[in-house]
């Protein structure tokens, strides 16, 4: 493929990113917690004017780093406090991400490799719909990936110069043998890339941006060193020998790695450690302690948790990813390293958030940059280099794609006879929930139809091996699906989940008042109330843990708005100075005038 064919190329698949994950960013509002809480921290940062230290409802936020939170806030800076913002910067990431993947396959195959992947990245359901989110993952996860990318760069160069100095010569890999100005310089320049893009991750999220490249790079090594070692032949044209006599222990690239990793995440942590203390470093690294052995959050799940997600949640790439784990004979040397390094980066990613106790969704999702390369090499292998597509492949491909429509077909089907299916919830919180006023067309029953006769159609061109087809129907049809999904049902789900609570909130901006959850955790009230300083503990001048028995006992200055679930609202209705305003669907919303107070006296309390 020519340059100027793969410029155009990669503009065409920018393009498709800005046509998938632009539009419809706003139609539905924020969910707890995440999504709220991140932008909450971003609009914080506005109203502050303080962009170093991170905080939620006004108290300093020792959870997370702000790289995110910058580009939030830039966003927000730009186009104004809105979902729209926030979810912005993973959409425009999408948007590089495409043709990032493009130009990285076609260097290492050819332009249809690189062409697959980037459709099966943007046509498979979990890594499409975290584009339009607005959580930190996407933006971690791309440092991370890029981070393990450069050092598959460092192997290939040094594999390069020192076999040509060695005199060895690898017939497989013969676009390695004219190697191009840029590809003869010295390889310590990806090893510095290397350190950026980690310390960038850090930036991010915090440590395990640095532990699960760097755990990578260590499995790699000792698979290296003893599974494929054992395998090797002496042969000087053996592509296994020339692998097996490149990879000595990283004894002087982990170190350089380390140090630039530690100068670039200086930028802000030497910065608040300078300006504020260790006391921020102290609680950031004991939470990320707390994450990896403690159910945190009480997201407790079983350990087959994550691969399950994998599974369904990547689905089609995840149909085609067992039989990635078979080499192939006609891959060159450097192809056969990057199949070993996606495989090793997805194990280790599988096995590391299997271990820690805290398990949420995109928690793995790192993984879907392995898995949707793995899926990529066996669709090319099948459709450009005759390999058969096994039987266990196609039977797993038809499975998902089935439990999927019935996913689809499923949730509409639930909201449009919610009626029916009232007497069997015991839940009284779901119950009340579903009695939401949520508008179903019925026309939400053709995705699920649709994407259904879609993928009778991809089995019946696997019985008749036209894989081509099959391939795009694929990656075509779940592009869409999810596209149409989140603009048709995601919303009405929103309906049910939260959104009494959030006009609620809304219906507050503006308004001289406090607001507060009262048995459950949420970051809702804080944005949708576009809360203030002097609405937060540290304007009323009381301690964060003692502000919410101020709010409903204290001398509070001005009137106080609580939201409670319908489970817990005989205990709030006992309290004597709380005013029920009314319920809906599973929310219940109280008001305190401030003339009312008992046991607190200007912040303090009476004994």
């Amino acid at each position: 493929m020519s340059a100027h064919r793969t410029v155009v190329v990669a503009c065409l698949l920018s393009m498709l990113g800005m046509a998938l994950f632009l539009p419809f960013l706003g139609t539905v509002h924020l969910f707890d917690w995440d999504e709220v809480n991140f932008a909450e921290i971003s609009r914080e940062m506005l109203l502050t004017g303080d962009y170093v230290r991170v905080h939620i409802d006004f108290e300093p936020f020792w959870e997370k780093p702000p790289l995110f939170f910058w580009l939030q806030s830039a966003c927000m800076r730009l186009l104004g406090v809105s979902e729209y913002s926030a979810r912005l910067p993973n959409a425009l990431l999408g948007c590089v991400v495409l043709p990032l993947l493009f130009v990285l396959g076609k260097r290492l195959y050819d332009g249809a490799f690189g062409l697959l992947w980037a459709c099966l990245y943007a046509g498979s359901f979990l890594p499409h719909f975290y584009c339009k989110s607005g959580i930190i993952d996407p933006v971690f996860n791309v440092w991370m990936f890029l981070g393990v990318w450069m050092l598959i760069e460092y192997y290939r160069r040094s594999t390069v110069t020192n076999d040509t100095n060695n005199g060895v010569a690898d017939t497989a890999h013969d676009e390695l043998s004219h190697q191009t100005a840029d590809e003869q310089e010295p390889p310590v320049r990806h090893i510095m890339l290397v350190g950026l893009f980690i310390g960038l991750a850090v930036l991010t999220k915090g440590p395990v941006g640095l532990l699960l490249p760097v755990l990578t790079w260590c499995v790699v090594w000792a698979v290296r060193q003893t599974r494929w070692l054992k395998r090797g032949t002496t042969s000087a044209t053996s592509a296994t020998s020339v692998t097996n006599a490149t990879m000595p222990f990283p004894a002087m690239e982990l170190p350089v790695v380390i140090v630039v990793v530690l100068v670039v995440s200086f930028l802000w942590y030497g910065v608040e450690l300078w300006r504020n203390g260790v006391w921020f470093l102290r609680e950031f690294v004991g939470y990320q302690v707390r994450l990896l052995t403690t159910g945190d959050s009480g997201h407790h799940q079983p350990w087959f948790y994550h691969p399950l997600v994998l599974l369904l949640g990547c689905f089609p790439a995840s149909a085609f990813v067992f039989s990635a784990f078979k080499r192939s004979s006609q891959d060159t040397v450097h192809q056969e390293h990057v199949r070993l390094w996606m495989l090793v980066l997805l194990a280790v990613v599988v096995v590391v958030f299997t271990i820690v106790q805290t398990k949420i969704v995109h928690y793995s999702s790192l993984a879907y940059y392995p898995i949707t390369f793995l899926g990529a090499h066996t669709l090319y292998h099948t459709l450009k280099r005759g390999r058969r597509l096994s039987r266990s492949a196609q039977i797993l491909c038809a499975a998902l794609g089935f439990v999927w429509s019935l996913i689809l077909l499923a949730v509409p089907l639930v909201g449009i006879n919610k009626e029916r299916l009232m007497p069997f919830v015991r839940d009284a919180f779901a119950k009340a929930a579903l009695q939401a006023a949520v508008v179903w067309t019925g026309w939400e029953l053709g995705i699920g139809i649709l994407y259904g006769l879609a993928m009778v159609v991809v089995v019946w061109w696997m019985l008749r091996r036209r894989f081509f087809e099959m391939a795009w129907m694929l990656m075509l049809s779940t592009m869409l699906a999810t596209f149409a999904f989140l603009i048709m049902i995601a919303p009405n789900i929103e309906g049910y989940s939260q959104r009494a609570a959030i006009e609620f909130y809304q219906g507050l901006q503006g308004k001289d008042c406090y607001v507060k959850a009262l048995g459950f955790k949420t970051y809702a009230d804080l944005f949708y109330t576009r809360k203030t300083k002097q609405q937060s503990p540290s304007g009323a001048n009381i301690p964060a843990d003692e502000f919410e028995l101020w709010l409903l006992e204290g001398a509070i200055d001005k009137p106080a708005y609580f939201v409670c679930k319908i489970t817990d609202a005989e205990h709030w209705r006992k309290q004597r100075f709380l005013v029920e305003l009314y319920s809906k669907n599973g929310f219940v919303f109280f008001k305190r005038e401030p003339e009312r107070r008992l046991g607190y006296a200007s912040g303090m309390p009476l004994h």
